[in-house]
């Protein structure tokens, strides 16, 4: 989180993909499935009587029941891939029986199955959590294609306190623990004493992310991209190094695009965890006691991922 999911995102979305997972999913990105795509989404979530039923609805009424479908087969790999949606949105929203039949009938599928097109975007990926169906698929068939994004912690620390502040034009979201650490922000009237608090706080968003995420960073069959290489001239980077890293991604997928036009996209500030999107802004507001409460609690982050 707040590694720039929205250069990776406006990449994919450029690239041809449509967005499924821990974004924003705005219509613009959705994902767009004409009707052979729908019957089959229909036919691996309904009972055979249903998919019977809807084989001779008109389009609407099939439509809807599609989107109803892709829902709960979203929701369904969202468990398999170990994200932690009980605490983000409440039990009861999983707590249905279509989705609990949707995570039975899906316990033998192969993600290559899911539907073509769609690139799914994960806050965290938690080794331990993943489930072993989908990881023996992955090392078996190298597939799906896997990329992984990361910045500096520094930044990252202070673009989610903004973030949890409430500082982003559309606010700091829907997951449930963050109106938690919205409200203690609220409560510190300087950032001073907002960075200080979540330095400090071991359960603040964002640590353990880096540290759960070494095995994407050492997996040879992983893409890495920074940031810093993505975010361009206009965050502070450098238009070649964004330019390689596009070429770079795109070649990874196998997509055939001009690199050139899409990174001249990348830069989007109207994107919904937008506030400022510059390398380095740490530097303008940490205090010695800053720098000296992350290098003791996170200093070892900083060398792994290569920003000592």
């Amino acid at each position: 989180m707040k590694s720039g999911t929205h250069l990776i995102q406006e990449l994919l979305v450029a690239a041809g993909y449509g967005i499924y997972g821990q974004s924003r999913i705005t219509d613009g990105i959705r994902p767009r499935f004409d009707r052979a795509a729908q019957a089959r989404i229909v036919e691996t979530v309904f009972d055979p009587v249903t998919v019977e039923k809807l084989s001779g609805a008109d389009p609407a009424t099939f439509s809807e029941a599609a989107d109803e479908a892709w829902r709960a087969l979203g929701w369904a790999w969202q468990t398999k891939f170990g994200m932690p949606l009980e605490n983000r949105y409440g039990r009861e929203v999983l707590d249905t029986d279509l989705i609990r039949e949707t995570v039975q009938r899906t316990a033998a599928m192969d993600f290559a199955e899911t539907p073509a097109g769609v690139a799914w975007i994960l806050s965290e990926v938690e080794l331990p959590r993943i489930d072993g169906r989908f990881l023996r698929e992955w090392f078996t068939t190298g597939r799906p294609h896997m990329l992984f994004t990361y910045r500096d912690p520094r930044d990252v620390v202070l673009s989610m306190v903004n973030f949890l502040s409430g500082l982003t034009r559309q606010g700091y979201g829907t997951f449930s623990q963050f109106a938690v650490f919205h409200e203690i922000l609220a409560a510190k009237p300087t950032l001073d004493e907002r960075l200080t608090y979540a330095l400090s706080d071991p359960a603040f968003p964002g640590f353990a992310e880096f540290q759960n995420s070494q095995w994407l960073l050492h997996h040879p069959r992983v893409c890495r991209a920074t940031f810093e290489e993505l975010i361009g001239e206009r965050g502070g980077g450098s238009a070649d190094r964004q330019l390689a890293a596009v070429t770079r991604i795109l070649e990874f997928l196998d997509v055939d695009a001009d690199p050139r036009l899409i990174a001249d996209q990348l830069f989007n500030d109207s994107a919904f965890t937008f506030y400022k999107g510059r390398i380095g802004a740490w530097r303008e507001v940490f205090t010695a006691r800053h720098e000296a409460l992350f290098n003791e609690r996170f200093g070892h982050i900083l060398t792994d991922y290569g920003y000592a």
